[in-house]
Order: C-alpha cells, then sequence, then structure tokens
C-alpha cells in the first residue's frame, strides 16, 4: 500500500499524466457521449468528464495495484494478471460512475441490471487499460534505456608524508548517491516497481526512476546477486530461505519475503543461498 500510494503520487505530480487526462476530457466534452452533450452546456460538460476521469483512474489505478500484489506478487501471466485486475477495478469504478451520475443529474437508482451492464463495459476498458500498461511496461523494459545524470566524482584524499598511509575509506554505491540523504545507508535489496526501483537500505527505502538492471551496474562492491527479474538481493541482507507453496523464497533481514525465480535459481544456489 505504501508503495502503491508514492507510485500515485508520483503520478499525480507528473505533466504528462495531467496532459493525457485533460486531452482525453476534452474529447469526452466535445463528443458528450453517453446523452452528456444534451444534458450539459459545454464548460460543465468538460469539468464533468475530467472529474469524472480523475476519480476512476485513481480508484480504480488503486485497486489494481494492490489487486495484482495481493493475488500474484511479483509473478504471474501478463494476460492473467491484467484480466483478474481490470475485472476487479471494475467494481469501484463502477460503484463511482453510478454514485457520480446518481448525485448531479438525480432520478431514480439504476436497475440491476443497468449496472451490469454499466460494470460490464467498465471492466472491459480497465483490462484494455490494464494491457496497454503492460506492455508499455515491458517495451520500456526492452528498449527503453533511462539517461540518469552522472554522479559526481569525489577527488582523492591527500594524506600529508608526516602521517602514517591510512587504509582506503569503502566507496560508497553510486545507487546510494541517487537516494534522499536520510535513506543513503547500506544497499539492502532492490525491487522493480513498474518504472520504478524501490531501494531498500539499513536507513530506509526509497524509489529511484530507472531500470532495475542500471540499478544493479550501480550497486559498486556490494556483492549481491539477482534472484528474479524483478529482485536483487546483497548476500549479507538474506536471513534464510523457506518454501511457499512448492516456490522458494528467501527472507531477508528486515522480514521481507522475495521470490526466487526458477530461472536465477542456479545463481542463487552458487551463492549459497538456498
Amino acid at each position: 500500500m505504501h508503495s502503491t500510494l508514492r507510485e500515485m503520487q508520483a503520478l499525480l505530480f507528473s505533466p504528462r499524466f495531467w496532459g493525457a487526462l485533460l486531452a482525453v476530457s476534452a474529447i469526452l466534452g466535445v463528443t458528450g457521449p453517453f446523452g452528456t452533450f444534451e444534458q450539459l452546456d459545454a464548460l460543465p460538460r468538460f469539468a464533468y468528464w475530467l472529474a469524472l476521469a480523475l476519480a476512476t483512474f485513481t480508484a480504480g489505478y488503486l485497486t489494481m495495484r494492490l489487486t495484482l500484489a495481493a493475488v500474484f506478487g511479483a509473478g504471474g501471466s501478463r494476460p492473467v494478471r491484467s484480466i483478474v485486475a481490470g475485472i476487479v477495478s471494475g467494481v469501484p469504478v463502477t460503484a463511482i460512475v453510478v454514485l457520480f451520475n446518481r448525485a448531479l443529474f438525480g432520478g431514480p437508482f439504476p436497475s440491476a441490471a443497468a449496472i451490469g451492464g454499466l460494470f460490464i463495459n467498465c471492466g472491459l476498458i480497465a483490462v484494455a487499460i490494464s494491457f496497454l500498461v503492460a506492455i508499455g511496461r515491458n517495451a520500456q523494459g526492452v528498449a527503453g534505456t533511462q539517461v540518469e545524470p552522472p554522479v559526481a566524482a569525489r577527488p582523492a584524499a591527500v594524506t600529508p608524508p608526516s602521517l602514517p598511509p591510512q587504509a582506503p575509506q569503502p566507496t560508497r554505491p553510486p545507487l546510494v548517491d541517487r537516494l534522499p540523504h536520510a535513506a543513503r545507508g547500506k544497499l539492502l535489496y532492490l525491487s522493480m516497481q513498474d518504472h520504478y526501483v524501490e531501494v531498500h537500505t539499513d536507513r530506509g527505502t526509497s524509489l529511484v526512476l530507472m531500470r532495475l538492471a542500471d540499478a544493479i551496474r550501480e550497486v559498486g562492491d556490494v556483492n549481491g546477486v539477482q534472484i528474479h527479474r524483478s529482485h536483487w538481493v546483497a548476500l549479507d541482507a538474506v536471513a534464510g530461505s523457506r518454501r511457499k507453496d512448492g516456490k522458494p523464497f528467501l527472507r531477508l533481514v528486515d522480514d521481507a519475503l522475495l521470490p526466487v525465480s526458477r530461472s536465477y535459481a542456479d545463481a542463487v544456489r552458487k551463492a549459497g543461498l538456498l
């Protein structure tokens, strides 16, 4: 829930998100589907679609993300994930549309058949959106390389000749320098969350907009292994392993359970974690 809310907050502060939302609302405001062209003037019609689009997107997105995390975790095939998430998110979206129209236009409460038809439409639209989002994420993960600002080089300390040579200090991983100061600590593990990498340290958790493969390249000298297409762990952050529903999981020092996929199982065994 905490990660999903942070992602939602990032979306709500994204100019691209608001540009798309305003464009969709403008199209719906001009065309006036579902009788809104006859019922509302131009400006109220645009405001109606903007408010409805924002409310239904927020409810649908939160429901979709929480459903995927609760039912599938980091696994599951894309078609099944998209269908289940779309159908489940159709429930709150349908409720919002019914209550929104009831409050604005009044009239008798819709029949069960009308609500059922609305749910089918909302569910199908949510499934389609879920498919498009999943395809977009996959395309970005394969071909979209993020250009990240370089980490500034630190000048080497000069030891005065009169002092004995000092042992070299460990270099902080470049990835840690991307985190807020309060979260810059010892790397524990990385988890992919949509377009973001969730970086866990012994001082907290922070989201970084980059691919997991790029984040792994910036862990520096930290000894670790990738255990799943969405997870990387530092070896000394692993507290043990267990099997759940016949599948292997690693238990981290903060009691998080991360799945080990078959494609990475050999590397995890060689690292002595299974």
